[in-house]
């Protein structure tokens, strides 16, 4: 018979099999040996478990879990620290940081609670509270949720609907830069010596402004400098160049996109324009 690692075997198992093994040497004068190789451990595990009965009988085999440390912070306390973090920013607290760290943790509790808790312990705690690690998602300060709810649920809808009516297609348009300069991330170096990565001292800027529709429809195209309405205008008309029919295009806040000379022009199709989730007007 294969053996069992009994390291594998939760708590409540290995109290019924060190119960079952002694009863079975004691009660039914089986041989240690062969208890053991019948249950698929090793043959020598048995003996310490025999010494605890004959010392505090039966009782000695049953689990018991050490309780640990008594904890630093009372369930109310643990709670407090979760809503501190949850929807709060560092800064919010006085710290120059803006993203939570065990450290950042370590010392708010100190500060506000006057309790020492050690880094691997804030990581138990924040693990405990079910609060990980995890990469930030980008959200602009002007974002404004209720109207982003409320375009989601009206307006979206209402535009969807009128789209269809009139044989349109919805794109969403936006812009996005990107830099030549390489992310440089840690590395290892000896200690008061910071290492040197060589890179290239010139920095290039590509600009690129991009529509697409739910079906995957894509149309993009790369710029240098700032977007301006004459930039944009001319950009609407490349954009028109490849398609058919109408077109209803979503657009954000930015200065360029509300421009008198974008809000009066005609590029055989029509045009939505989106600020900020209001409801816009169709051109």
């Amino acid at each position: 018979m294969a053996k069992i690692d009994g390291r594998t075997l939760n708590h409540k198992a290995l109290e019924h099999i060190r119960i079952l093994a002694v009863k079975r040497v004691i009660e039914d004068k089986e041989a240690p040996s062969e208890v053991m190789k019948s249950l698929g451990l090793c043959r020598t595990t048995i003996y310490p478990w025999l010494r605890k009965y004959d010392d505090e009988g039966m009782e000695a085999l049953v689990e018991r879990i050490a309780q640990g440390p008594e904890p630093k912070l009372t369930e109310k306390q643990r709670q407090q620290v979760k809503r501190w973090i949850l929807g709060k920013d560092p800064r919010q607290y006085g710290f120059d940081f803006g993203l939570w760290s065990r450290r950042i943790v370590q010392a708010l509790i100190e500060d506000k609670m006057g309790i020492d808790l050690g880094l691997t312990a804030v990581g138990r705690l924040l693990a405990s509270l079910d609060i990980t690690p995890q990469k930030p998602l980008r959200r602009a300060y002007e974002r404004d949720p209720a109207a982003v709810a409320l375009w989601q649920r009206e307006t979206y809808p209402k535009l969807k609907r009128r789209a269809k009516r009139l044989g349109a297609k919805i794109f969403f348009l936006d812009e996005a830069g990107f830099q030549s300069d390489p992310p440089l991330a840690r590395t290892y170096g000896l200690k008061g010596k910071t290492p040197v990565v060589v890179t290239s001292g010139q920095r290039q800027s590509l600009n690129v402004i991009s529509a697409v529709n739910a079906r995957g429809q894509f149309w993009a195209a790369t710029y240098t400098g700032k977007l301006d309405a004459e930039a944009f205008v001319a950009f609407l008309k490349n954009f028109m160049d490849s398609r058919t029919g109408k077109v209803f295009l979503v657009v954000d806040g930015h200065p360029a996109h509300k421009a008198n000379v974008v809000a009066f022009r005609a590029f055989r199709g029509t045009f939505f324009q989106a600020d900020s989730g209001e409801n816009g007007e169709f051109y």
